[in-house]
């Protein structure tokens, strides 16, 4: 009798391990950098490198990455585009300067990410950009996602590419005085968790490990400060809802001379609402990579990453 309830206990054992090990995933971290220079040697850590800044005003704005210090040999560079470009400088004129430029900087490359949040007046010249740049580079292009072009992307479309970056963070209006939380609303976001399973390209998951305040005066927007934490408002300040707070008597914050009576909202993500997000992420998406991008490698001290991760 010993011996079958020894049995029965280490099958249990034995199916107890196998369950949570296969509910606990084996994620790869990497990390976006996205600074004007890279001046740090980062050594042993997966890299998106911002290389590009491209913007429009008048004209086309192109501001390279200062590589002090050279990059990973593997590294993923990455390109930002604003929408604005995306809406006034034709596909093949904006690919060949790109291409140009990359060809300039001394490193090579099998990948490289867009980051572009285009819309329904720049799809079309944006999907032919997608396409001309994998044509002329013969590399795996990937292209950042919001959670509205998965919700809608019949509308939206979806990308030429060969998988997408899901930033599953700033989902509502930064200069908007009502937002409660610019960075990370895990509500707001539960309300674009659909057509995760018709949605054809396979994603990464990124997510924000960084903190900020918007400065309102008369509700109207006119600074943000980055790496911002609570402790920056225990004196001169009063709380209000929302994480916001008010200003008690005029200042310096953080080189900023800031008024009587303007509002700061604090925009933080806490790890709880991280690992809230990967969770409604992996329930509702069955096509996608082991791998969270985390945005930016500069806080990745400021949490406990392995704990996030624990599902």
């Amino acid at each position: 009798m010993k011996r079958y309830i020894f049995i029965l206990l280490a099958f249990i054992l034995i199916f107890s391990i196998f369950i949570f090990s296969k509910n606990s995933e084996k994620f790869e971290i990497s990390y976006y950098v996205w600074e004007n220079s890279y001046k740090n040697e980062i050594l042993n850590e997966k890299l998106y490198i911002k290389v590009l800044d491209i913007d429009y005003s008048n004209k086309l704005e192109i501001i390279k990455t200062n590589f002090i210090k050279n990059p990973p040999k593997d590294f993923i560079p990455t390109i930002y585009i604003t929408n604005k470009t995306m809406q006034n400088v034709d596909f093949k004129r904006l690919s060949k300067d790109i291409i140009k430029i990359l060809n300039s900087f001394n490193f090579n490359f099998n990948e490289l990410q867009i980051d572009c949040d285009w819309s329904d007046s720049s799809k079309n010249n944006y999907f032919l950009f997608l396409k001309e740049l994998k044509n002329e580079l013969k590399v795996t292009i990937s292209t950042t996602l919001r959670l509205h072009q998965i919700k809608y992307y019949k509308q939206t479309g979806i990308p030429p590419a060969d998988y997408g970056v899901l930033m599953y963070y700033n989902m509502s209006e930064l200069g908007n005085f009502n937002t409660k939380n610019y960075i990370l609303d895990n509500n707001i976001a539960k309300k674009y968790l659909f057509n995760f399973e018709n949605y054809p390209l396979k994603l990464k998951l990124a997510l924000p490990l960084y903190s900020q305040a918007i400065q309102f005066r008369n509700k109207r927007a006119i600074n943000l400060f980055e790496n911002i934490t609570k402790e920056d408002f225990d004196k001169n300040f009063k709380a209000l809802e929302n994480n916001s707070f008010q200003v008690l008597k005029s200042h310096y914050f953080k080189g900023i001379y800031i008024y009587k009576d303007d509002i700061l909202r604090f925009d933080y993500v806490t790890s709880n609402d991280l690992k809230i997000a990967l969770s409604d992420f992996l329930k509702h998406s069955k096509n996608y990579f082991n791998e969270i991008i985390f945005y930016t490698y500069k806080y990745k001290n400021s949490y406990n990453l392995a704990q996030i991760l624990e599902q």
